[in-house]
């Protein structure tokens, strides 16, 4: 395999590619969350992350109705 050129970005170009990765992880994460068939073929590790949000999404609710 050939090698790979290493690019050094400026702080803006890494504030933008940062910027650039969370609104692709939001719109993913979106995705998962409205298509409960899609979430089901999701790997283990992103269902974890919903299975984990449901569970403080009831224990916060549990909560309010005390």
């Amino acid at each position: 395999m050939g090698k790979v050129a290493r690019v050094e970005l400026t702080p803006e170009e890494n504030l933008l590619l940062l910027q650039e990765i969370e609104a692709n992880r939001a719109f993913i994460l979106l995705a998962y969350q409205s298509d409960p068939a899609l979430l089901k073929l999701a790997d283990p590790q992103i269902r974890r992350l919903f299975e984990n949000t449901d569970e403080a999404t009831r224990e916060t609710d549990d909560g309010s109705r005390s």
